[in-house]
């Protein structure tokens, strides 16, 4: 059996489902699909089938199941059971699957993951990676730091293969366990011919992991260093990654083009952290995952690693760390902890970070950004500038200004809000008297300009807004690139100084409440869900005052450093 056989890419028309009759006249059996395929479990060999009791009025599960019956010609009795037991069967059945000891498999298997080390040695590349994905295995390699598709399999084979590989290694217990992390290593004779020293294994469950999903990545040490381009055996060809479809959305959501710019430009970098900010229900989680797919889309061949609680929107471009089914909030935490130590070993580039909750995982991030990762978190605060005493308040001495305060490990802090957005067909007229304001913040509101377009939400609604008053929501961000002088005014000056000599300059991104003043202006938005989602609504004439201020104090320590630098001279 030749290189080229053992990784002829397959085409899906041509391959046949798992548990499909092979020869017979009969068309195969269909799968469930979507939200279903986890909630029913279909065994072939005793010819019943396992469905969720939860889903028994699910219409397209019932669609399903009279799909089933035409396909086959036979009725599977069906069984109601809690949802534990069909993942619980799932699972059962694909692991007997996997680790099936017929010599038949065995041997098939343990050649594919051979061959498979010969030819990523033979391309010189410096890791594998197999993801096991929802509808098929993927086979990457990483040659000259980027991530390309070597082929594709079908789950069962891309099973069959994990467990091979595994099983190839002898410094560890070879027994596969499906769903939990495992480390490994392969070396000796088995390499022979190979040109590799040896070769470590991370391999673990990823999303969606209810359904087999999982990942394993694989380290090549060479025994001597390579003279230069390898030459991949005849017949294989390489493509990149597949790209996320689709645009950035940021625009839509209510960020101007400055903001996304500014945005772009922090997360184009190699390394460092940009985090978004704001209390639950700020749109954090949605904005990460634009920025995310940004990046998949601008450098496809860059390995990122997801850690959630739990995975909110799917990306098949990353591995995914699902955390799950944790009974308590300290072991949620204890697991985020390790799957952010675990995934720096899983040859990534960037790192998505669902929100940095405690010491360790902020430490952990830092650490990750100062050496070579790019990574998306969020924290919970009200105000940008604040980072740096959330940090602070998790470990007082870990996590100092002097340690937290680094512009090129945390290089970007965004500050969002949500705010409904009035309907166009009910709408009414604001008034200085509305009695849902304070007065002062009435006259705040009138001190940045002429309130005639103000509108307030109609508390009744109409048919067009479905009696809510709101037609959408808009974001309101604040975009703070950081630098030195930021990072050094922080640590010496303190927060509020910081905040007002960085808001001072020209080319400073508008803060949230100064945004959502303007839509208010524009009739856009109700006065008083500012108030009630972003701040308090401030004086222009103190804002005014405060830039003056600001401006003044970075002018002072200009000249001030000028002049130590002419006195050095």
């Amino acid at each position: 059996m030749t290189i080229l056989s053992l990784f002829r890419r397959k085409s899906p028309l041509r391959t046949a489902p798992d548990g499909a009759r092979k020869g017979g006249a009969r068309p195969a059996a269909p799968r469930p699909v979507g939200d279903d395929a986890q909630h029913v479990y279909v065994d072939d060999l005793t010819g019943t089938i396992l469905a969720d009791i939860t889903r028994r009025d699910s219409l397209s599960l019932q669609q399903f199941l009279a799909a089933h019956t035409r396909a086959t010609g036979r009725i599977f009795p069906v069984s109601w059971v809690p949802f534990s037991e069909v993942t619980h069967q799932a699972t059962d059945a694909r692991q007997r699957a996997a680790q099936s000891e017929t010599d038949g498999e065995t041997g098939n298997a343990r050649g594919r993951a051979i061959a498979l080390l010969k030819t990523a040695a033979r391309a010189r590349a410096s890791d594998v990676h197999i993801l096991r994905r929802r509808g098929h295995t993927e086979i990457q390699l990483r040659i000259k730091k980027n991530l390309v598709v070597l082929n594709e399999l079908n789950n069962a084979e891309g099973d069959a293969l994990l467990v091979a590989m595994y099983r190839l290694g002898s410094s560890q217990d070879n027994t596969f366990k499906e769903n939990e992390t495992q480390d490994g290593g392969i070396a000796g004779e088995i390499l022979d011919g190979t040109g590799l020293e040896n070769v470590r294994i991370v391999r673990g469950p990823a999303y969606p992991s209810v359904e087999g999903g999982g990942h394993m990545e694989l380290r090549l040490q060479y025994r001597e260093k390579s003279d230069g381009s390898a030459v991949l055996p005849e017949g294989v060809i390489l493509r990149p990654p597949s790209a996320p479809t689709g645009r950035l959305k940021l625009r839509d959501y209510g960020f101007d083009e400055d903001q996304v710019d500014r945005l772009l430009y922090i997360a184009s970098a190699p390394s460092g952290m940009l985090l978004f900010t704001g209390p639950t229900g700020s749109g954090k989680t949605t904005s990460i995952f634009e920025m995310g797919k940004w990046q998949a889309r601008s450098a496809p061949g860059k390995r990122a690693v997801a850690i959630e609680q739990p995975v909110e929107y799917p990306m098949p471009w990353a591995v995914q760390l699902e955390i799950s089914n944790a009974l308590s909030a300290e072991a949620a935490g204890e697991r985020f902890r390790e799957n952010l130590r675990y995934s720096l070993r899983m040859d990534p580039d960037r790192l998505i970070i669902g929100e940095i909750r405690d010491a360790e995982v902020a430490l952990t991030s830092f650490d990750a950004s100062q050496t070579g990762h790019s990574v998306l978190s969020t924290l919970h605060i009200e105000d940008p500038f604040d980072f740096p005493l959330r940090f602070q308040n998790m470990d007082f001495n870990r996590l100092s200004f002097r340690v937290t305060c680094n512009s090129s490990v945390i290089r970007g802090i965004v500050a969002q809000r949500l705010l409904p957005v009035l309907c166009e067909h009910c709408k009414q007229r604001w008034t200085t008297d509305d009695e849902r304001m304070p007065k002062r913040a009435a006259a705040a509101l009138c001190s940045w300009g002429d309130t005639v377009s103000v509108f307030r939400l109609n508390p009744t609604g109409c048919v067009r807004c479905q009696y809510t008053g709101v037609g959408t929501v808009t974001a309101v961000a604040e975009v703070v690139e950081t630098d030195e002088e930021l990072m050094n005014d922080i640590v010496t000056k303190g927060v509020p100084v910081a905040r007002r000599r960085y808001r001072s300059r020209p080319d400073a991104d508008t803060p949230m409440v100064e945004r959502a003043v303007k839509l208010a202006l524009q009739g856009t938005v109700d006065p008083a869900s500012i108030i009630r989602e972003v701040a308090l609504i401030p004086f222009k004439e103190q804002v005014d005052l405060d830039r003056a201020r600001g401006r003044s104090e970075r002018e002072h320590a200009a000249r001030e450093a000028a002049a130590l630098d002419e006195n050095a001279a």
